[in-house]
């Protein structure tokens, strides 16, 4: 079957699912997807600003009952204080009559916490897929430059003894034929091994020695287009090309130079054969990328797909990438993974202060004590995952508790402004419209 030359990215579709689409697509116009993500966190939190919104305004009912209820719930204190469970089960009983919500605290964060794992394994299907599509167009540009000049014929390739003018592909041709044979000669053994060593040479390049010992890299030299071309070698001009591309087609963001791979600064940007295998894990085996990137069969096939992923063909594509310091830099340098478990931290502060002042705390021990272990292991675990997982979802979870932390300040001002105004014109109206004065009698 004949496959179309530098078509491995053309024959993959993008992923599907919601978060797929709203991100590769709806949100296309932003072309940085560091930028894009912000703006789709934010659009995210916006939509579910009502939910949170519904919370506060339950929360802070419950602070109004609370205040209410405290002369009855410290009478029940002092009543039951050697006997911390029935204290409970009477404050909740005394709550719920009197229409005190706990679960208006939790449909929201439960409502959030599905939001975050559907998302989490969408932002994880994205990343996958483009660390290999980004790879595949690498690909593509090595192997149009590869096939390009393996058709060029060259007026000193050394086969043997004998120094000719011949292309790789009529050497690969020669040496076929030879293989081709049910029964070599020794001579034909030996011919097999000079085509494969020409053929080596032109692919890879060598060096010449002259009469005092000195090498200098033999330059290939022929006709290409009608025109003098020269070259070191096939690998050399199609690393150039793979180096090219990667300044078209890389995804930077800040100070992270990949943001397909983790902040941090024991990575590199351009990934080592078995990061790469691992940030590709949902596709590297053909079966599973034909399957969820619909590939067409007639441009990409099994063999094509192994070869390309393979870790000698990724090393010969990424080469010149790898020891490039302008491109292949540290990724990052913690920052989101620290800003992540920072404001994680604040924001489980933020909302734990606002539960106790509207009486939603929960009572110490028990659950109590559950909850202040969500306090550290919430911030610990958005550390797990800033540090295993994609810059693209750090950069998620840092935009999204930052939301997070300015919905809940700016509306517990706002309902508090509220609450004071309210209470001013009541005391106002008592003032105005209150028991006459004896002395005015």
């Amino acid at each position: 079957m004949a496959f179309l030359i530098g078509a491995a990215a053309e024959a993959m579709s993008d992923p599907g699912g919601l978060w797929e689409i709203l991100i590769l697509k709806v949100f296309k116009f932003i072309g940085n997807y560091g930028w894009r993500i912000v703006f789709f966190t934010v659009c995210l939190k916006l939509l579910l600003l009502p939910l949170d919104l519904f919370q506060r305004f339950k929360m802070r009912k419950n602070q109004l009952i609370t205040e209410r209820l405290k002369p009855q719930l410290e009478k029940l204190q002092q009543q039951y204080a050697g006997d911390r469970q029935t204290l409970s089960q009477k404050q909740m009983e005394l709550n719920k009559r009197e229409g005190f919500s706990y679960f208006s605290s939790c449909l929201p964060m439960i409502v959030t916490l599905v939001i975050f794992f559907y998302l989490f394994a969408g932002l994880n299907n994205i990343s996958q897929y483009k660390n290999l599509y980004q790879y595949a167009e690498l690909y593509d540009a090595y192997t149009v430059v590869e096939t390009e000049l393996k058709d060029v014929e060259f007026d000193n390739v050394q086969v043997g003894d004998a120094v000719i003018t011949t292309s790789w592909n009529k050497l690969s041709a020669e040496q076929g034929e030879l293989n081709a044979k049910e029964e070599k000669t020794e001579e034909d053994n030996k011919r097999i091994t000079d085509l494969q060593r020409a053929m080596d040479r032109i692919e890879n390049g060598y060096s010449d020695t002259n009469d005092a010992g000195e090498s200098t890299p033999h330059l290939f030299t022929g006709i290409k287009d009608g025109a003098k071309f020269e070259m070191y070698s096939v690998k050399d001009l199609a690393q150039n090309a793979a180096v090219e591309k990667y300044g078209e087609v890389e995804e930077s963001f800040l100070w992270v130079s990949n943001i397909w791979s983790p902040d941090v600064p024991w990575r590199k940007a351009i990934l080592s054969h078995d990061n790469f295998i691992s940030n590709i894990s949902g596709y590297k085996t053909y079966s599973k990328a034909a399957k969820k990137l619909k590939i067409n069969k007639d441009e990409l096939d099994q063999t094509k797909f192994d070869e390309m992923i393979s870790e000698a063909k990724y090393n010969a594509v990424t080469g010149k990438l790898r020891s490039n310091k302008d491109y292949n830099k540290v990724n990052g340098f913690l920052v989101l993974p620290l800003l992540s478990v920072g404001l994680s931290f604040l924001s489980q502060f933020i909302t734990s202060r606002l539960q106790k002042k509207s009486g939603q705390a929960a009572p110490e021990g028990g659950m109590g004590g559950s909850m202040k272990m969500m306090m550290i292991i919430m911030p610990l675990m958005m550390g797990m995952f800033a540090l295993s997982y994609t810059a693209m979802f750090t950069l998620y979870i840092v935009v999204n508790s930052a939301s997070t932390i300015l919905i809940n300040v700016v509306t517990s001002v706002a309902m508090d402004g509220k609450s004071k105004k309210k209470e001013k014109q009541q005391t106002t109206g008592i003032q105005k419209y209150g028991r006459p004065d004896p002395k005015d009698l």
